[in-house]
């Protein structure tokens, strides 16, 4: 555990509120600038109804000064440039970018500084990790710059949903924040920490129960946000538990999912207990891509921030109705570049021409497919799902799964890659204790692979005794 943390742990809970208001307060001031978001914002507000040849002659654009860019300035395209024989004016279209080879996380995992714009001062430089179960973390780098015009996005879908302030609207989050420290909740009931710097109510996802969800409901009540956001496995949790105990919930102007598959059995629950309407938004730690749903009902991709394809393993697009992986290029980040980006994601993508009621000739996904992993429940939290945050650091590891055993027993499966030591075994050790509490016991078992299923995928997170998990009322 980090010292700020160990410290934050020991902190009288009023006093976590201003811990929380004061990292909001960093945040705005560090990794973002407001003026820049509302820049962009503005602009996303008249290029949302461009023509889709309006968006396609824009993104031309964009490419070739994003090639350029990586061309000039990024060590492993200078590097690559040359390797093919290509120069700027090889990309003249959308089609040209298929010159360009398909980028592995494993090409730029523990090689991220060749991705770094070499004039870019180092201590500019914000970092980040991505999650996951599949491999060692990826060190995200980027200004403020860059994370501002990627937040004019979401901005942007926040006005679709109909916020008087899409920027700092007054919000309830329900992400993986470890906020409430092991052993504090249980005698307090206080499963929550104010923001007040962003006007948010930070919530936790590893506390909530039926036991625990009136005092989830009742903070929700007082607090009357205008948006809920987060993963949907918590927000619908809420959502059921508070249907089945005859819970009063608020009535916010919409719910946003991100992080997980949005599921429509969680769509229709959040939107009858929370009776209002829920749009979903898809994107990735690194500088990737931004879709989002739409008033309609259909998740478009924003093709102001870059380019989205879906292609088969060979890096050829595949036609519409077809599944296949998701490689996208980022216009937004000059400071890490990443150039048709295999994310590990699914999709299919709608025909092209297919007119939204909502009037935007934006492209339209016809389904993400994302990874369906088990929510598990302990009783000294309750219902806990997304567990990859686990694995965030510099953890080398192939790949993981974490499996429930019995009610108070994990296990761990993890195939480790070189430098693997006991440091990293307490530190993850830490980090689930973090989400699942002080009494359930956890191994890590080390294993050489991860068993596949006849798809050749494996569940991350996966429990045994979902038929021993309470009822809900």
């Amino acid at each position: 555990m980090a010292i700020v943390d160990k410290i934050y742990a020991r902190l009288p809970i009023p006093f976590q509120h201003v811990a929380a208001s004061t990292q909001g307060l960093k945040f705005r001031l560090v990794r973002s600038n407001d003026r820049l978001v509302r820049e962009r914002l503005e602009f996303l507000k008249r290029s949302e109804y461009w023509s889709a040849e309006q968006h396609a002659e824009y993104q031309s654009a964009q490419l070739r000064e994003t090639i350029r860019h990586a061309f000039e300035n990024v060590p492993h395209y200078r590097e690559l440039r040359v390797r093919l024989g290509i120069g700027v004016e090889d990309v003249k279209d959308l089609d040209d970018i298929r010159k360009l080879p398909i980028l592995e996380k494993t090409d730029v995992r523990g090689n991220e500084k060749r991705f770094v714009d070499d004039r870019t001062k180092y201590r500019r430089i914000n970092l980040a990790f991505t999650s996951g179960t599949t491999g060692t973390p990826i060190v995200i780098h980027s200004c403020a710059a860059d994370f501002a015009r990627r937040w004019g996005h979401v901005a942007r879908l926040r006005s679709w949903a109909g916020l008087a302030d899409p920027i700092h609207p007054r919000r309830a989050q329900f992400t993986g924040r470890n906020i409430v420290p092991v052993g504090q909740a249980p005698d307090r009931h206080v499963y929550w920490r104010h923001n007040w710097a962003d006007r948010a109510l930070l919530m936790s996802t590893t506390h909530i129960s039926p036991r625990t969800a009136p005092y989830y409901a009742e903070a929700l009540r007082r607090f009357e946000p205008e948006l809920i956001d987060g993963y949907p496995s918590a927000v619908s949790m809420i959502a059921r538990i508070a249907l089945a105990q005859g819970l009063e919930l608020p009535r916010p102007k919409a719910i946003i999912t991100s992080a997980e598959t949005l599921l429509d059995e969680d769509r229709a629950v959040m939107e009858e207990a929370f009776g209002c309407r829920v749009y979903n938004q898809y994107a990735a730690s690194e500088p990737s891509c931004f879709w989002s749903t739409c008033e309609a009902g259909s998740m478009h991709i924003h093709p102001e921030y870059g380019i989205s394809e879906v292609v088969d393993e060979n890096g050829t697009p595949v036609p519409p109705g077809v599944e296949g992986d998701v490689v996208v290029t980022s216009f937004l980040s000059r400071v890490f570049p990443l150039i048709r980006y295999r994310l590990g994601d699914r999709a299919v993508l709608a025909p092209p021409g297919i007119k939204c009621a909502c009037g935007r000739e934006m492209p339209v996904v016809a389904m993400v497919v994302g990874r369906r992993d088990d929510i598990i429940y302990v009783p000294e939290r309750g219902f806990v799902g997304r567990l990859d945050p686990v694995f965030k650091g510099s953890m080398p590891i192939i790949e993981a799964q974490i499996v429930q055993e019995e009610l108070e027993r994990i296990v761990v499966k993890l195939v480790p890659a070189k430098g693997w030591d006991q440091a990293h075994e307490a530190a993850l050790l830490s980090n689930l204790r973090a989400k699942l509490g002080t009494r359930v016991a956890i191994e890590i078992e080390i294993v050489e692979e991860i068993p596949r299923g006849a798809n050749g995928k494996f569940k991350a997170v996966v429990s045994k005794v979902k038929d021993r998990y309470p009822a809900f009322a």
